[in-house]
């Protein structure tokens, strides 16, 4: 059956059911082109795998579409890949919407835990993906990477339990915006903890990606994972809780030293090979929160670059943090910045404020707050 309504001439909405999907198809027409907004309501199969379900609808996709999830729970054995683009003038949605849960369940516990098992694979540009919830993908949950994934818009989305990383950004990938996100619980069993951060920016990625209101708690590794960027990298209003440590559990038997548990990590060698070229990223935070942390709040973890922090705050983390039980010289600090990044670059503090450990160098720049730049003016030390 299909309605076609006219409008003035000007507008064409349809309403259609082809191949079991429900689709709504309207056409706007102006003086340079015609574009068209289809939206596709996709509902489970109720099977152990919806992967080609997904597929076909991917596949069929254009710039302006609208892909509606409209079960509550979806079950995969593979990773979707989103490999078509849409354009600026019309992104392409994915967008949960089950009248059953504020977000919709991809399940991906059907994958094998190994390397490129991911949850969703983004490789095109130009797509927005909202009120979805990626949970145990055999690698990262969402994956970012290369030149071609750019102005790819993330919100309000959950990604947890998962092999590796929750959400990564990296390789080329630029101009990616993460926003109202959470990352939770995330464990890389065959690398023992040590590489699954709530979110990663990290290794090559572009420039022009911004995390804003993300939430990254008991993960592994670290919360925010910025290793090896040399392109400026915004946070605004993240919080980093209790990561460093197997689903947030500082005395569970699985926890062991590869695990960082950094809140923020902002620098680090790039690899491969490691050790060759120091970050250069120049970061910008504003309002982040870091507690709890196996290891510092605030870290410059080697970086060498331009690092602006304002409204941040930073306390129980690393020497701090009871559990631990440091030495009170540790290198686990709130804020942990020793070094003088060199060459022209210097590190800002505006109104930050811890109520313990900190090691920020004298060279460094503090405006207003009550942190204290005391430490050595020592340079970076020399890559090995």
């Amino acid at each position: 059956m299909k309605k076609t309504l006219s409008i003035a001439g000007a507008a064409t909405i349809c309403v259609c059911l082809v191949s079991g999907f429900y689709l709504a198809h309207a056409k706007r027409k102006n003086s340079t082109q015609e574009i068209s907004h289809k939206i596709i309501k996709l509902a489970s199969t109720n099977s152990n795998d919806d992967s080609d379900q997904f597929k076909k609808v991917i596949h069929k996709a254009k710039p302006g579409d609208t892909i509606m999830l409209t079960s509550p729970t979806y079950k995969f054995k593979s990773p979707i890949e989103l490999n078509k683009n849409g354009r600026e003038s019309g992104t392409i949605k994915l967008i949960g919407s089950s009248k059953d849960k504020d977000k919709v369940k991809l399940d991906f516990s059907g994958e094998s835990e190994e390397n490129n098992a991911y949850g969703i694979n983004l490789k095109g540009s130009y797509w927005d993906i909202e009120n979805i919830e990626v949970y145990h993908a055999g690698d990262n949950g969402i994956l970012l990477k290369g030149s071609k994934s750019h102005n790819n818009t993330i919100k309000n989305c959950i990604t947890d339990n998962n092999d590796d990383t929750g959400l990564q950004i990296t390789d080329g990938a630029h101009d990616n915006l993460v926003q109202d996100c959470s990352s939770f619980n995330n464990y890389d069993i065959k690398t023992k903890g040590s590489n699954a951060d709530g979110f990663a920016c990290k290794l090559g990625a572009g420039a022009g990606n911004k995390f804003i209101n993300c939430n990254s708690y008991n993960n592994s590794d670290d919360g925010f994972d910025l290793l090896g960027t040399d392109k400026t990298v915004t946070l605004t209003n993240c919080t980093s809780t209790k990561n460093g440590y197997y689903h947030g559990d500082p005395s569970n038997s699985l926890n062991n030293s590869e695990m960082n548990g950094d809140g923020f990590k902002l620098g680090g060698n790039q690899k491969p090979p490691k050790g060759t070229h120091r970050s250069k990223g120049s970061h910008i935070l504003y309002g982040c929160k870091a507690y709890d942390n196996r290891s510092c709040g605030f870290s410059q973890n080697n970086s060498a670059g331009s690092l602006t922090l304002t409204n941040c705050t930073a306390d129980r983390n690393g020497a701090d943090n009871n559990l631990l039980l440091e030495e009170p010289n540790s290198t686990k600090a709130n804020f942990n910045f020793p070094y003088n990044p060199g060459k022209e670059h210097k590190f800002t503090f505006k109104n930050c404020t811890t109520e313990g450990y900190c090691r920020i160098y004298s060279g460094a720049k503090i405006i207003g707050g009550n942190l204290k730049a005391v430490y050595p003016d020592t340079p970076l030390p020399n890559i090995q």
